[in-house]
């Protein structure tokens, strides 16, 4: 069984790392400039020794609305009792449905006390997110997670729905 979950997240490396890379640098496969879609802010925690669980809410902007959601997931790699605040830019969102979903992250970052991180982002529609977080606590990374966002209202997602800016 671990054999397979292994191979199943070298797959999905290998299946998101030009996305994520294009999105990293950025600039497409082609050269061209890539243009922002959205812009998000997230806050949370993450609990980690090898494993973690992490979890937290945001704010998606997105088309003059700003929408809240929820995020949780599952970390490899990670070693950290942290809180998290990121921001971001979000590439590829051509409808608000796209957003919500299972995404893969790479991220990588060193905290004692404060630090930073960084993270890439890819749900199954396409969805890419670049983000750079401030840390306070304990983390160490260089991890692969899997993530779940849900959008405000939807189940599993507790948070205030935003309005209309």
């Amino acid at each position: 069984m671990k054999l397979l979950i292994h191979l199943c997240m070298a797959t999905v490396l290998l299946a998101a790392t030009p996305a994520l890379l294009s999105c990293a640098t950025g600039r497409s496969a082609s050269g061209q400039p890539l243009k922002f879609d959205a812009t998000v802010r997230m806050s949370g925690g993450l609990i980690a020794v090898g494993v973690g669980y992490g979890w937290g809410h945001g704010t998606l902007s997105y088309q003059g609305t700003e929408q809240t959601f929820c995020v949780r997931g599952l970390s490899l790699g990670d070693v950290a009792a942290a809180s998290l605040k990121a921001e971001g830019l979000v590439f590829n969102l051509n409808s608000l449905n796209d957003f919500s979903g299972q995404y893969f992250a790479m991220s990588t970052g060193v905290a004692l006390a404060r630090g930073e991180s960084a993270a890439l982002l890819k749900n199954e529609r396409g969805v890419t997110m670049q983000l750079e977080s401030k840390v306070r606590g304990l983390r160490f990374n260089f991890a692969a997670s899997g993530l779940r966002i849900t959008l405000a209202g939807q189940q599993g997602c507790s948070v205030p729905q935003a309005v209309k800016r």
